[in-house]
């Protein structure tokens, strides 16, 4: 069963039916018809940016108080003023090369840390030809609201042979290297290859080399695996995020198990600052999925999961980021995500020291959550790809 093939299909099928019922009831949580604003038990969603195409993902320059970026499936870098008004023309157009089929699109974006100096800035799509596309462009010279095509340079190409489990979130680490997150191509077994680029995150210096150099401290340099491998043993990590305050990763990595073999489960990873990488997450091991007895199905060398949830009235894990703001006191240092079918949005609160809290929900709303945003002061934002919304989260409590 492929649990992220909804990520990007008009019609809900199946599992809407599986979900109808809360989705009805998240809508009597809509308090204002006309301002759209969402109130559920414990979070409130605000829009801010309207009149999107399938946005996947917004994003803002760094220590930029500026407009957003908005990524659409279909090709487009939309930019947003403060008020929430589009700009007319596309700081960006792939839509004549970007393939849009199920999970495919125009996925992730990056900008380089020195974008005040250099103005280049990183995107992930997948191809014509299937394949994964990292390329990196810079702002044109004559016009500081666009990007000049012609300096496209890709940076990584990896080849695909299905249309789902792409991943495609780029970051850049609190180390300067660039971050890229690669799905499994529907090849499960290849998450635990070292020999390929598939269910990996990729840790690359695009700084020093042309396209780019793998830097001396990746966990498997000098060995017979690939260089570029950061950590392995993923299936899907659609979205992954560095905690601003602590460094820390944090993966959304979209699972399952077939029918036959017992439930599906969604999986939060976690990764202190100071892991030296190599960090095995286990996928497509059986045990990793759900750990109820730690002593007897902990693989050795696996890293397990901070938080599961199954499949019943949800979908497909959307991964986002431990918050750091300071408009909402109650949240901070928790990591808010969400789930795709269902629009809830959850959180994770603890320490890899005394532990971490169940999953916690805040809320459920009538959205398809494809992707969270983080502002330069922290604060935390929803991309709803079915209704074309940006929203912020402007309260929220712990349960």
């Amino acid at each position: 069963m492929r649990a992220r093939r909804l990520i990007f299909i008009g019609l809900l099928g199946i599992a809407v039916l599986a979900i109808s019922g809360a989705v009805i009831a998240a809508r009597r949580l809509r308090s204002d018809q006309d301002s759209g604003v969402f109130r559920g038990p414990h979070v409130t969603l605000t829009p801010v940016i309207r009149g999107l195409k399938e946005p996947t993902f917004v994003a803002w320059p760094p220590d930029d108080s500026g407009p957003a970026f908005i990524l659409e499936r279909g090709g487009l870098v939309r930019v947003a003023d403060a008020h929430g008004q589009l700009r007319p023309t596309a700081f960006l157009d792939l839509s004549q090369q970007v393939s849009l089929g199920n999970e495919e699109g125009l996925l992730g974006l990056a900008f380089d840390p020195a974008f005040a100096q250099n103005r280049e800035v990183y995107v992930d799509y997948t191809a014509l030809d299937a394949s994964v596309q990292v390329v990196r462009y810079a702002v044109s010279a004559d016009d500081p609201d666009r990007v000049d095509p012609t300096t496209a340079k890709v940076i990584l190409s990896v080849p695909k042979r299905s249309k789902y489990h792409q991943a495609g979130m780029l970051a850049f680490g609190p180390d300067g290297y660039l971050y890229i997150s690669v799905g499994d191509d529907e090849q499960s077994e290849r998450a635990q290859d070292l020999g390929v680029l598939t269910g990996k995150i990729l840790r690359l210096d695009v700084h020093s080399a042309e396209p780019y150099a793998i830097p001396a401290s990746n966990p498997f340099v000098g060995t017979d695996a690939r260089g570029e491998i950061w950590d392995y043993g993923l299936r899907n990590p659609w979205r992954f995020t560095f905690d601003r305050g602590t460094g820390d990763l944090w993966i959304g990595d979209v699972h399952h198990i077939d029918g036959d073999q017992g439930q599906n489960w969604e999986s939060i990873a976690y990764q202190p600052a100071d892991s030296p990488g190599g960090v095995n997450f286990g996928f497509p091991m059986q045990a990793t999925f759900h750990c109820v007895d730690d002593l007897h199905c902990h693989p050795p060398g696996v890293s397990l999961p901070v938080v599961q949830y199954d499949h019943r009235m949800n979908c497909s894990v959307t991964g986002g980021y431990v918050y750091r703001g300071k408009a909402i006191a109650n949240l901070v240092g928790s990591y808010i995500f969400g789930d795709y079918c269902t629009g809830g949005v959850f959180a994770v609160h603890g320490s890899a020291d005394q532990g971490w809290s169940p999953r916690l929900e805040l809320g459920y709303q009538p959205i398809k959550i494809s992707s969270f945003g983080e502002d330069p002061s922290g604060e935390l934002y929803v991309v709803d790809i079915q209704g074309g919304v940006i929203y912020r989260i402007t309260d929220a409590s712990l349960p």
